[in-house]
């Protein structure tokens, strides 16, 4: 039997095994650790609180794996990776913003981000900074300012973010009009705090 403790946090649901993970802001989403499929560890993860109930009918290995919850695609990011963009992705959901994107034809992403982040992309606090906005600036969402959320996040999150996310909109097989959610994986290691001008992220892998 699962043991739990309170911490005024939701409980985690585990699958296959016998411990309670807590991450440090559910903000009413879906947290479970799951086993990573293919290895041993176990992967925590949150939705939208907006898009809570639909996710809770498909199974982790639909979300994690297959990149697919019923007609919604699924795009992964690590807050393992990109702390700060995704504690912009979950301040965004709790202000309401768009819990369901669709993909945006390529080549309009440029536009729409320098219209929420400035053409110098953003005016920097500190010297590796740069402007982070939810939604993405590739979804129909992006570059409206009622559907957006910045953020200042370290130039290295920026850059892996944009690459993850092309290498997710392949994986899921999302083209231009499909609707897609955002998962957080690793969403214990989302940032509690504000950027402040250093790099916290435990895998610094992903430079691309």
């Amino acid at each position: 039997m699962a043991k739990t403790r309170s911490t005024g946090l939701l409980p985690i649901l585990v699958v296959g095994a016998v411990v309670i993970l807590f991450g440090p802001r559910l903000l009413d989403g879906v947290q479970d650790a799951v086993s990573d499929l293919g290895s041993s560890a176990e992967v925590s993860y949150v939705v939208a609180p907006a898009v809570k109930s639909r996710a809770d009918q498909c199974t982790a290995e639909q979300l994690l794996k297959d990149r697919q919850c019923d007609d919604l695609k699924v795009v992964q990011l690590s807050a393992e990776k990109m702390p700060y963009i995704t504690r912009n992705i979950q301040l965004a959901w709790a202000e309401g913003k768009p819990a369901i994107l669709h993909k945006d034809a390529p080549g309009t992403d440029q536009t729409k981000r320098a219209t929420v982040c400035g053409t110098s992309v953003f005016t920097k606090t500190f010297a590796d900074g740069s402007c982070d906005e939810y939604a993405f600036a590739s979804s129909v969402e992006g570059g409206q300012w009622a559907n957006v959320r910045t953020e200042e996040v370290p130039l290295r999150e920026q850059n892996c973010q944009g690459g993850t996310l092309r290498q997710e909109y392949r994986r899921a097989g999302i083209q231009q009009g499909d609707a897609f959610i955002v998962v957080i994986t690793n969403s214990e290691k989302i940032a509690t705090s504000a950027y402040a001008g250093s790099d916290t992220a435990e895998d610094q892998s992903c430079t691309s």
